[in-house]
């Protein structure tokens, strides 16, 4: 592997970088290594960041990680190698490669594919790079059998199967699917709307009342509340789980259990952000009283 990185959205992004034309042993290369990626923990970055940035004692791996999210304009440290991203860079892209990319691609698998060129300029290298795939248009959609239709954005044309498939394991779907029988038997909402790529929104009126960002491990609840209507300790207690510390390290997060946490948004409204993993009981009365809760505080109502 030439390059792994962590983008703002946790994701470890695996970068093959070739001299010369890229043939299409490079993608089964590239597929390799993400799928050894996709096993490492916490502690398998943690390391391998010491290994390349430091293993000076002040060297700090969450500090560094939480430093690059939030310059980055990520509002909440996201769980680290929630998926996986290929990056294959090269000269020149040879049709067969081109070829099978884009249909890992249009398969909702994360590769990028980009050509570079490099010109000198007396004493100075200049480098030119382009994105071949994804396109909107792509040379390598003739190569075989045509591609049909634009599946560049899945969860646009089946939303319920991008988020229940591809961005949730068993557990976490069958949390969500649990989730969704408990509102729509109890309480009078629209919804669910699949139609977003990171989150599934319900209405209550005309307002969205709850959005539940999807990823693998976890369900991210976050309902939009008046200002000072609910307190975070309180529903710590009702719920039976923590309270989710915004200044706690990146592992201090990864290891807490179910948890809460409110921020404030502006003068009239604050958000609750509810991140319940396999250990949240979602049967107990306690936690649909809180769900009526938060409707009868929402700061739409």
């Amino acid at each position: 592997m030439d390059l792994l990185a962590l983008d703002p959205n946790g994701n470890a992004v695996i970068i093959e970088l070739k001299r010369g034309k890229m043939t299409d042993p490079i993608d089964m290369q590239a597929l390799r290594y993400a799928s050894y990626i996709s096993k490492w923990e916490f502690s398998d970055f943690e390391n391998q960041a010491k290994f390349y940035l430091g293993n000076g004692e002040e060297f700090n791996f969450n500090e560094h990680f939480e430093n690059f999210c939030m310059q980055s304009g990520v509002d909440e440290i996201p769980d680290i190698n929630s998926n996986q991203r290929i990056i294959i860079a090269g000269s020149e892209v040879k049709d067969k490669l081109g070829s099978v990319a884009l249909w890992l691609y249009e398969h909702s698998i994360d590769i990028k594919v980009i050509e570079i060129d490099s010109f000198k300029e007396g004493d100075t290298l200049l480098i030119q790079p382009r994105t071949i795939i994804p396109l909107a248009v792509n040379k390598f959609s003739e190569v075989g059998k045509a591609a049909k239709g634009d599946v560049s954005k899945p969860w646009l044309s089946s939303g319920k199967s991008w988020h229940l498939e591809k961005r949730m394991k068993t557990k976490t779907k069958e949390m969500f699917l649990q989730l969704d029988n408990l509102i729509r038997d109890s309480l009078t909402v629209q919804g669910p709307s699949f139609d977003q790529k990171n989150y599934v929104s319900y209405q209550s009126g005309n307002y969205n009342w709850l959005f539940v960002r999807t990823q693998a491990n976890i369900l991210i609840l976050q309902f939009s509340i008046k200002v000072n209507s609910m307190d975070k300790g309180q529903i710590a207690k009702q719920l039976g789980i923590e309270v989710f510390d915004a200044d706690d390290t990146l592992s201090e997060k990864l290891n807490l259990p179910s948890s809460v946490n409110i921020k404030n948004r502006n003068e009239t409204s604050d958000r609750i952000l509810l991140r319940i993993k396999d250990d949240f009981d979602l049967t107990k009365p306690a936690f649909l009283s809180f769900l009526k809760d938060t409707i009868k505080n929402s700061s739409k109502s």
